[in-house]
Protein backbone atom coordinates (compact mmCIF):
# COMPACT_ATOMS: atom_id res chain seq x y z
CA UNK A 1 0.00 0.00 0.00
CA UNK A 2 1.32 3.45 -0.92
CA UNK A 3 1.79 5.93 1.91
CA UNK A 4 -0.73 8.29 0.32
CA UNK A 5 -3.42 5.59 0.42
CA UNK A 6 -2.56 4.75 4.04
CA UNK A 7 -2.77 8.42 5.05
CA UNK A 8 -6.13 8.67 3.26
CA UNK A 9 -7.48 5.79 5.36
CA UNK A 10 -6.10 7.38 8.53
CA UNK A 11 -7.53 10.83 7.76
CA UNK A 12 -10.99 9.44 7.22
CA UNK A 13 -10.85 7.23 10.31
CA UNK A 14 -11.57 4.21 8.13
CA UNK A 15 -8.57 2.11 9.13
CA UNK A 16 -9.76 1.75 12.72
CA UNK A 17 -13.29 0.93 11.53
CA UNK A 18 -12.02 -1.70 9.09
CA UNK A 19 -9.87 -3.22 11.85
CA UNK A 20 -12.88 -3.43 14.17
CA UNK A 21 -15.04 -4.98 11.46
CA UNK A 22 -12.30 -7.50 10.68
CA UNK A 23 -12.19 -8.62 14.32
CA UNK A 24 -15.98 -8.85 14.45
CA UNK A 25 -16.20 -10.85 11.23
CA UNK A 26 -13.45 -13.24 12.30
CA UNK A 27 -15.64 -14.16 15.28
CA UNK A 28 -18.66 -14.60 13.00
CA UNK A 29 -16.68 -16.76 10.58
CA UNK A 30 -15.26 -18.85 13.42
CA UNK A 31 -18.71 -19.44 14.90
CA UNK A 32 -20.14 -20.35 11.49
CA UNK A 33 -17.31 -22.75 10.67
CA UNK A 34 -17.41 -24.48 14.06
CA UNK A 35 -21.19 -24.79 13.91
CA UNK A 36 -21.10 -26.49 10.51
CA UNK A 37 -18.12 -28.68 11.42
CA UNK A 38 -19.91 -29.82 14.58
CA UNK A 39 -23.30 -30.47 12.98
CA UNK A 40 -21.80 -32.51 10.13
CA UNK A 41 -19.55 -34.60 12.37
CA UNK A 42 -16.26 -33.16 11.13
CA UNK A 43 -15.00 -32.12 14.57
CA UNK A 44 -15.57 -35.56 16.09
CA UNK A 45 -14.07 -37.18 13.00
CA UNK A 46 -10.87 -35.18 13.45
CA UNK A 47 -10.76 -35.48 17.24
CA UNK A 48 -9.32 -39.00 17.02
CA UNK A 49 -6.30 -37.82 14.99
CA UNK A 50 -5.27 -36.59 11.56
CA UNK A 51 -7.49 -37.50 8.59
CA UNK A 52 -6.31 -37.21 5.01
CA UNK A 53 -8.10 -34.97 2.54
CA UNK A 54 -8.95 -37.99 0.38
CA UNK A 55 -10.76 -39.65 3.31
CA UNK A 56 -12.65 -36.46 4.14
CA UNK A 57 -13.55 -35.97 0.50
CA UNK A 58 -14.89 -39.53 0.25
CA UNK A 59 -17.18 -38.80 3.21
CA UNK A 60 -18.16 -35.18 2.52
CA UNK A 61 -17.72 -34.49 -1.20
CA UNK A 62 -17.72 -37.66 -3.26
CA UNK A 63 -18.36 -35.65 -6.43
CA UNK A 64 -14.86 -34.71 -7.77
CA UNK A 65 -16.25 -31.35 -8.93
CA UNK A 66 -17.02 -30.45 -5.31
CA UNK A 67 -13.65 -31.34 -3.82
CA UNK A 68 -12.05 -27.98 -4.55
CA UNK A 69 -14.84 -26.32 -2.56
CA UNK A 70 -14.27 -28.74 0.33
CA UNK A 71 -10.54 -27.95 0.32
CA UNK A 72 -11.35 -24.22 0.42
CA UNK A 73 -13.77 -24.77 3.33
CA UNK A 74 -11.17 -26.71 5.30
CA UNK A 75 -8.63 -23.98 4.55
CA UNK A 76 -10.94 -21.46 6.21
CA UNK A 77 -10.79 -23.62 9.33
CA UNK A 78 -6.99 -23.62 9.13
CA UNK A 79 -6.79 -19.83 8.65
CA UNK A 80 -9.12 -19.33 11.63
CA UNK A 81 -6.80 -21.46 13.76
CA UNK A 82 -9.35 -24.17 14.52
CA UNK A 83 -7.80 -26.82 12.21
CA UNK A 84 -4.26 -27.63 11.21
CA UNK A 85 -2.90 -29.41 8.16
CA UNK A 86 0.10 -31.71 8.57
CA UNK A 87 1.74 -34.46 6.57
CA UNK A 88 -0.92 -36.97 7.71
CA UNK A 89 -3.88 -34.72 6.99
CA UNK A 90 -6.22 -32.43 8.91
CA UNK A 91 -6.60 -32.41 12.69
CA UNK A 92 -8.00 -30.15 15.39
CA UNK A 93 -5.92 -27.24 16.61
CA UNK A 94 -8.10 -24.64 18.31
CA UNK A 95 -9.34 -24.88 21.88
CA UNK A 96 -12.91 -24.25 20.78
CA UNK A 97 -12.78 -26.92 18.08
CA UNK A 98 -11.46 -29.46 20.58
CA UNK A 99 -14.09 -28.50 23.16
CA UNK A 100 -16.96 -28.69 20.64
CA UNK A 101 -15.77 -32.14 19.53
CA UNK A 102 -16.13 -33.62 23.04
CA UNK A 103 -19.31 -35.60 23.60
CA UNK A 104 -19.67 -34.14 27.10
CA UNK A 105 -20.04 -30.70 25.49
CA UNK A 106 -22.89 -31.68 23.18
CA UNK A 107 -25.22 -29.07 24.70
CA UNK A 108 -22.68 -26.32 24.02
CA UNK A 109 -22.18 -27.52 20.44
CA UNK A 110 -25.96 -27.66 19.92
CA UNK A 111 -26.33 -24.13 21.31
CA UNK A 112 -23.73 -22.87 18.84
CA UNK A 113 -25.64 -24.55 16.00
CA UNK A 114 -28.86 -22.97 17.27
CA UNK A 115 -27.22 -19.53 17.43
CA UNK A 116 -25.80 -19.71 13.91
CA UNK A 117 -28.99 -21.15 12.45
CA UNK A 118 -32.09 -19.97 14.27
CA UNK A 119 -30.75 -16.88 16.07
CA UNK A 120 -28.95 -15.58 12.99
CA UNK A 121 -32.10 -16.05 10.92
CA UNK A 122 -34.17 -14.19 13.52
CA UNK A 123 -31.82 -11.21 13.42
CA UNK A 124 -31.41 -11.05 9.65
CA UNK A 125 -34.75 -12.22 8.25
CA UNK A 126 -37.29 -10.76 10.66
CA UNK A 127 -37.53 -7.24 9.16
CA UNK A 128 -38.28 -8.75 5.75
CA UNK A 129 -40.90 -11.13 7.18
CA UNK A 130 -42.61 -8.35 9.12
CA UNK A 131 -42.77 -6.23 5.96
CA UNK A 132 -44.60 -9.18 4.37
CA UNK A 133 -46.91 -9.44 7.42
CA UNK A 134 -45.39 -12.83 8.27
CA UNK A 135 -43.61 -14.32 11.26
CA UNK A 136 -41.53 -17.40 11.99
CA UNK A 137 -43.21 -20.75 12.75
CA UNK A 138 -42.25 -23.77 14.81
CA UNK A 139 -41.38 -25.49 11.54
CA UNK A 140 -38.48 -23.04 11.17
CA UNK A 141 -36.66 -24.61 14.11
CA UNK A 142 -35.13 -28.03 14.75
CA UNK A 143 -36.95 -29.27 17.84
CA UNK A 144 -34.35 -31.90 18.69
CA UNK A 145 -31.53 -29.37 18.37
CA UNK A 146 -33.37 -26.96 20.70
CA UNK A 147 -33.88 -29.75 23.23
CA UNK A 148 -30.17 -30.58 23.08
CA UNK A 149 -29.05 -26.98 23.52
CA UNK A 150 -31.46 -26.35 26.40
CA UNK A 151 -29.53 -28.92 28.42
CA UNK A 152 -27.05 -26.13 29.12
CA UNK A 153 -29.49 -25.11 31.85
CA UNK A 154 -29.66 -28.56 33.45
CA UNK A 155 -27.88 -27.73 36.74
CA UNK A 156 -30.26 -24.82 37.33
CA UNK A 157 -33.37 -26.83 36.46
CA UNK A 158 -32.20 -29.73 38.61
CA UNK A 159 -32.05 -27.40 41.61
CA UNK A 160 -35.61 -26.26 40.89
CA UNK A 161 -36.80 -29.88 40.59
CA UNK A 162 -35.24 -30.69 43.96
CA UNK A 163 -37.54 -28.13 45.58
CA UNK A 164 -40.75 -29.84 44.42
CA UNK A 165 -39.83 -33.54 44.11
CA UNK A 166 -39.19 -35.32 47.43
CA UNK A 167 -36.58 -38.07 47.60
CA UNK A 168 -39.10 -40.79 48.47
CA UNK A 169 -42.76 -41.70 48.40
CA UNK A 170 -45.25 -42.23 45.57
CA UNK A 171 -45.43 -39.24 43.24
CA UNK A 172 -47.05 -38.65 39.85
CA UNK A 173 -45.34 -36.12 37.61
CA UNK A 174 -46.72 -34.44 34.48
CA UNK A 175 -44.11 -32.69 32.34
CA UNK A 176 -45.40 -30.35 29.65
CA UNK A 177 -42.97 -30.20 26.72
CA UNK A 178 -40.56 -32.91 27.86
CA UNK A 179 -37.79 -32.33 25.31
CA UNK A 180 -35.20 -35.09 25.46
CA UNK A 181 -36.73 -36.51 28.67
CA UNK A 182 -33.66 -35.62 30.70
CA UNK A 183 -35.64 -33.83 33.44
CA UNK A 184 -37.98 -36.80 33.80
CA UNK A 185 -34.88 -38.97 34.10
CA UNK A 186 -33.46 -36.74 36.84
CA UNK A 187 -36.73 -36.67 38.81
CA UNK A 188 -37.05 -40.46 38.51
CA UNK A 189 -33.51 -40.97 39.80
CA UNK A 190 -34.19 -38.61 42.70
CA UNK A 191 -37.39 -40.41 43.74
CA UNK A 192 -37.66 -44.18 43.07
CA UNK A 193 -41.43 -43.99 43.70
CA UNK A 194 -42.01 -41.43 40.95
CA UNK A 195 -44.01 -42.13 37.80
CA UNK A 196 -44.14 -39.61 34.97
CA UNK A 197 -46.00 -38.61 31.84
CA UNK A 198 -44.48 -36.26 29.30
CA UNK A 199 -46.71 -34.41 26.82
CA UNK A 200 -44.74 -33.08 23.84
CA UNK A 201 -46.15 -31.10 20.91
CA UNK A 202 -43.45 -31.98 18.37
CA UNK A 203 -43.64 -35.62 17.18
CA UNK A 204 -39.94 -35.87 16.35
CA UNK A 205 -38.94 -34.69 19.81
CA UNK A 206 -41.50 -36.98 21.49
CA UNK A 207 -40.11 -39.98 19.61
CA UNK A 208 -36.58 -39.04 20.70
CA UNK A 209 -37.67 -38.72 24.33
CA UNK A 210 -39.40 -42.12 24.17
CA UNK A 211 -36.24 -43.74 22.81
CA UNK A 212 -34.21 -42.11 25.58
CA UNK A 213 -36.57 -43.35 28.31
CA UNK A 214 -36.23 -46.86 26.93
CA UNK A 215 -32.43 -46.55 26.81
CA UNK A 216 -32.49 -45.36 30.42
CA UNK A 217 -34.75 -48.31 31.35
CA UNK A 218 -37.53 -46.04 32.51
CA UNK A 219 -40.26 -47.21 30.13
CA UNK A 220 -42.09 -48.90 33.04
CA UNK A 221 -42.15 -45.64 35.03
CA UNK A 222 -42.46 -42.96 32.39
CA UNK A 223 -44.21 -42.45 29.05
CA UNK A 224 -44.42 -39.71 26.43
CA UNK A 225 -47.51 -38.62 24.50
CA UNK A 226 -47.63 -36.42 21.41
CA UNK A 227 -50.05 -33.54 21.72
CA UNK A 228 -50.90 -30.06 22.91
CA UNK A 229 -51.62 -30.07 26.64
CA UNK A 230 -54.41 -27.54 26.03
CA UNK A 231 -56.36 -30.20 24.18
CA UNK A 232 -55.92 -32.96 26.78
CA UNK A 233 -58.78 -33.57 29.20
CA UNK A 234 -57.67 -32.65 32.70
CA UNK A 235 -57.88 -35.10 35.61
CA UNK A 236 -56.56 -34.23 39.09
CA UNK A 237 -54.17 -37.18 39.33
CA UNK A 238 -50.73 -35.51 39.44
CA UNK A 239 -48.73 -34.32 42.42
CA UNK A 240 -46.40 -32.11 40.35
CA UNK A 241 -46.74 -30.45 36.93
CA UNK A 242 -43.61 -28.96 35.32
CA UNK A 243 -42.89 -26.68 32.37
CA UNK A 244 -39.19 -26.25 31.67
CA UNK A 245 -38.07 -23.55 29.24
CA UNK A 246 -41.33 -23.44 27.30
CA UNK A 247 -43.89 -21.04 28.83
CA UNK A 248 -43.06 -18.77 25.88
CA UNK A 249 -44.51 -21.42 23.55
CA UNK A 250 -47.89 -19.99 24.63
CA UNK A 251 -49.13 -16.47 23.70
CA UNK A 252 -49.05 -13.98 26.57
CA UNK A 253 -52.81 -13.34 26.46
CA UNK A 254 -53.56 -17.08 26.75
CA UNK A 255 -51.16 -17.94 29.58
CA UNK A 256 -53.64 -17.47 32.42
CA UNK A 257 -56.04 -19.79 30.62
CA UNK A 258 -53.26 -22.36 30.08
CA UNK A 259 -52.16 -22.15 33.71
CA UNK A 260 -55.75 -22.56 34.94
CA UNK A 261 -56.05 -25.67 32.74
CA UNK A 262 -52.82 -27.08 34.19
CA UNK A 263 -54.11 -26.53 37.73
CA UNK A 264 -56.92 -28.98 36.95
CA UNK A 265 -54.34 -31.76 36.49
CA UNK A 266 -53.13 -31.36 40.07
CA UNK A 267 -54.35 -33.15 43.15
CA UNK A 268 -55.34 -30.90 46.04
CA UNK A 269 -52.13 -29.35 47.34
CA UNK A 270 -50.17 -30.35 44.23
CA UNK A 271 -47.58 -27.94 42.84
CA UNK A 272 -46.78 -26.39 39.48
CA UNK A 273 -43.13 -25.63 38.62
CA UNK A 274 -42.16 -23.32 35.77
CA UNK A 275 -38.53 -22.61 34.85
CA UNK A 276 -37.97 -19.87 32.30
CA UNK A 277 -35.91 -16.95 31.15
CA UNK A 278 -37.50 -13.59 31.89
CA UNK A 279 -37.38 -10.00 30.69
CA UNK A 280 -34.32 -7.89 31.42
CA UNK A 281 -31.61 -10.50 30.96
CA UNK A 282 -28.51 -10.99 28.85
CA UNK A 283 -28.33 -10.75 25.03
CA UNK A 284 -29.02 -14.50 24.94
CA UNK A 285 -32.27 -13.92 26.85
CA UNK A 286 -33.04 -11.04 24.50
CA UNK A 287 -32.71 -13.47 21.55
CA UNK A 288 -35.01 -15.96 23.29
CA UNK A 289 -37.47 -13.15 23.89
CA UNK A 290 -37.21 -12.24 20.20
CA UNK A 291 -37.89 -15.84 19.17
CA UNK A 292 -41.06 -15.99 21.26
CA UNK A 293 -42.33 -12.64 20.05
CA UNK A 294 -41.51 -13.42 16.41
CA UNK A 295 -42.96 -16.96 16.21
CA UNK A 296 -46.58 -17.74 15.34
CA UNK A 297 -48.54 -19.15 18.28
CA UNK A 298 -45.84 -18.26 20.81
CA UNK A 299 -45.10 -15.20 22.96
CA UNK A 300 -42.38 -13.07 24.48
CA UNK A 301 -40.66 -13.88 27.77
CA UNK A 302 -42.59 -12.96 30.92
CA UNK A 303 -41.50 -10.39 33.45
CA UNK A 304 -41.09 -12.01 36.90
CA UNK A 305 -43.91 -10.02 38.53
CA UNK A 306 -46.11 -10.64 35.49
CA UNK A 307 -45.60 -14.41 35.80
CA UNK A 308 -46.46 -14.33 39.49
CA UNK A 309 -49.61 -12.34 38.75
CA UNK A 310 -50.70 -14.77 36.05
CA UNK A 311 -50.24 -17.71 38.40
CA UNK A 312 -52.45 -16.01 40.98
CA UNK A 313 -55.08 -15.19 38.36
CA UNK A 314 -55.09 -18.87 37.39
CA UNK A 315 -55.98 -19.83 40.95
CA UNK A 316 -52.60 -20.87 42.36
CA UNK A 317 -51.71 -20.04 45.95
CA UNK A 318 -48.40 -19.78 47.84
CA UNK A 319 -46.90 -18.44 44.63
CA UNK A 320 -43.19 -17.61 44.71
CA UNK A 321 -40.32 -16.84 42.35
CA UNK A 322 -36.67 -17.84 42.79
CA UNK A 323 -33.83 -16.46 40.70
CA UNK A 324 -31.85 -19.54 39.69
CA UNK A 325 -28.82 -17.79 38.21
CA UNK A 326 -27.40 -14.60 39.74
CA UNK A 327 -25.89 -13.38 36.46
CA UNK A 328 -29.00 -13.56 34.29
CA UNK A 329 -32.77 -13.29 34.38
CA UNK A 330 -33.54 -17.00 34.78
CA UNK A 331 -36.23 -17.98 37.31
CA UNK A 332 -38.20 -20.81 38.86
CA UNK A 333 -41.87 -20.14 39.68
CA UNK A 334 -43.82 -22.42 42.01
CA UNK A 335 -47.53 -22.32 42.81
CA UNK A 336 -49.82 -24.61 44.79
CA UNK A 337 -53.02 -25.84 43.13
Amino acid sequence: MKLSALFSFLRRGRLQLIWRLSRLLNSVYRAGFLSAAASHGVLRRLAAGPVSFDCLAAELASDPASQEALAAWLQVGVRLGELQLGKDGYSLRGKLAKAMAAEKNDAEAAFLEEAMGLHYALLTRLPELLAQKRRFTLADQDGELIARSSRLLEPLVFDAINAVVPRSGPLNLLEVGCGSGTYIRYAAARNPGLKALGVEMQPQVAAWASRNLKTWRLEDRAAVEVGDIRHRAAEPVFDVVTLHNNIYYFPVDLRVEVLAHLRKFLKSGGRLLITTGCQGGSPIMALLNLWGAATEGCGRLPAPEEMLGQLRQAGFTSVKATRLYPFDSYYAFVGTG
